[in-house]
Order: structure tokens, then sequence, then C-alpha cells
């Protein structure tokens, strides 16, 4: 698990790189089901902090011994088709 000083670490990453915002966690443990919304700012920083979390997602899971299938949608709405 990570530790307070590493939280605290990544706390100061994120201020010298100008990010701030909220995530909002939906999640059913019955139904392993979770469901991540990040609104950052600046809105540039989005991007790469969504794909980051994609990233760190897939490597814990990968950590559980579970196999792991990604999606990226490339679509400037969530949800969207190509």
């Amino acid at each position: 698990m990570i530790d307070q000083n590493q939280v605290e670490s990544f706390k100061k990453i994120a201020e010298q790189a100008g990010l701030s915002g909220v995530a909002y966690i939906d999640f059913n443990p019955n139904a392993g089901l979770v469901r991540l919304k990040l609104s950052v700012t600046p809105v540039e920083g989005q991007g790469l902090l969504t794909s980051n979390f994609a990233t760190v997602l897939a490597q814990a899971s990968q950590m559980f011994g579970l196999q792991v299938k990604v999606h990226e949608d490339q679509g400037e709405k969530a949800g969207a088709r190509p």
C-alpha cells in the first residue's frame, strides 16, 4: 500500500505541475464495477492524468493476477463511438 510519505510526494509533484481537480469514484463491489471520472485543471492535463490512472489501474490488476484488457475511447465525449 502507499504510505503517507508517498501520498505527500505525489501531491507535491502534482502541485509543481499545476494540476488540481476532482476524482469521482463510483463502484459496486457485488457487480465488480469501478468507474472513475476525473475533472482536472488545467484541462490540458486531463488526458495525461487519465491515461496515467488507467496505466496504474492496469498494473494493480496485474499484481492481483488478473488478465487486463484495455480499450481507449478517442471520442470527444464520454461513451462516444467512432
